[in-house]
């Protein structure tokens, strides 16, 4: 019978597996021996550049903060950026440039609308027309009528005088359109300019000056985040979860700085329905954020949410303080 030859040089699957053994075994001798260089358990070295936030789920239904407002801008057509007014960070107010594109040629098209629009040449023109039209008119009607003009030149003059009466009418409504295109060139040279939607803090610039950007870029992230907004996904099978309303107190719990900060807060949404799939019901929590920046909550950290007064005994059992709770009173609600 046939067999296959061999190759003497290769090793053998029993010697890669004996070879694979003893590789792994002395690499778990290795990370042993510097944990106890380092006075650690090999557990924990394994896992030291793992870090995880405490969790509360005894307090009640997990969500995540976000800003009250969130608005990803760009522009609406092909344009080079030509200024960045403002950085990342930076405090902005409604209507302030945040990012402005090039819009010489915009502006120079509304400049020749303007132009147009705040003339009345045409208008006056055709007027003199028009009065010319119905002199000649009435002369020949006149003559006409002593019949010392053919009837042919009395139906000339009348309809150059209906011709002329059009060619004012157009003028005028020529003029108008000028002065709805002026809006237009106007609203063209606005598109090239970002103005901050509202009063809030730019979270990022994501162009620099000089790049060219189409109409489905993003180029700068404007948030709001005096008050923050957390959806909470409460429990149908939640008793009391079916009684939630509008305006009823809210508390939240997350952390600052690795101490539990819990605040007080309201219900300004209620979903009408639930997901079938994980038989949650939406409801939207907002919070004041405080003023204070030790204090200020950042917005895309975990809060836990309930909708009853958390008691001292459950406080206690979570390791809650007065002190370290930080409670934060929505304005209008009382504690």
């Amino acid at each position: 019978m046939f067999k296959p030859r061999q190759n003497p040089g290769a090793a053998s699957p029993n010697r890669n597996l004996l070879s694979f053994v003893i590789w792994a075994g002395c690499a778990s001798s290795m990370l042993m021996v510097s944990a106890s260089a380092l006075g650690q358990p090999a557990g924990e070295a394994a896992s030291s550049a793992r870090t995880s936030a405490r969790a509360y789920p005894e307090f009640g239904e997990k969500a995540v903060t976000r800003p009250s407002r969130d608005a990803t801008m760009g522009f609406s057509n092909p344009t080079q950026v030509k200024e960045i007014a403002v950085k990342g960070g930076q405090k902005v107010k409604l209507g302030q440039l945040l990012i402005r594109g090039d819009d010489q040629e915009d502006i120079a098209f509304l400049k020749l609308n303007q132009i147009q629009a705040d003339t009345d040449l045409p208008v006056l023109k055709a007027r003199a027309g028009l009065d010319l039209a119905q002199l000649e008119f009435d002369r020949t009607k006149e003559a006409h009528e002593k019949g010392a003009a053919a009837l042919q030149d009395f139906d000339r003059s009348r309809i150059s005088l209906d011709a002329a009466r059009i060619d004012w009418e157009t003028a005028k409504v020529q003029q108008d359109a000028n002065k709805a295109s002026v809006d237009r060139a106007k609203a063209r040279v606005d598109r090239m300019s970002l103005m901050a939607p509202f009063d809030g803090q730019v979270d990022v610039v994501m162009v620099d000056a000089g790049q060219a950007v189409s109409e489905n870029d993003k180029v700068v992230r404007v948030v709001n985040v005096d008050l923050i907004w957390i959806d909470v996904p409460v429990r149908m099978d939640r008793a009391g979860a079916e009684t939630i309303k509008l305006n009823d107190p809210a508390w939240a719990l997350t952390e600052i700085g690795g101490v539990p900060a819990l605040y007080q807060g309201k219900v300004i949404e209620v979903s009408p329905v639930a997901d079938p799939a994980s038989r949650t019901r939406r409801v939207r929590v907002e919070i004041t954020n405080p003023a204070e920046e030790a204090r200020r909550v950042i917005p895309g950290e975990p809060a836990w949410v309930r909708f009853e007064r958390p008691s001292e005994e459950l406080m206690r059992k979570l390791g809650i303080t007065e002190v370290s709770a930080r409670i934060q009173a929505a304005p209008g609600d009382a504690r």
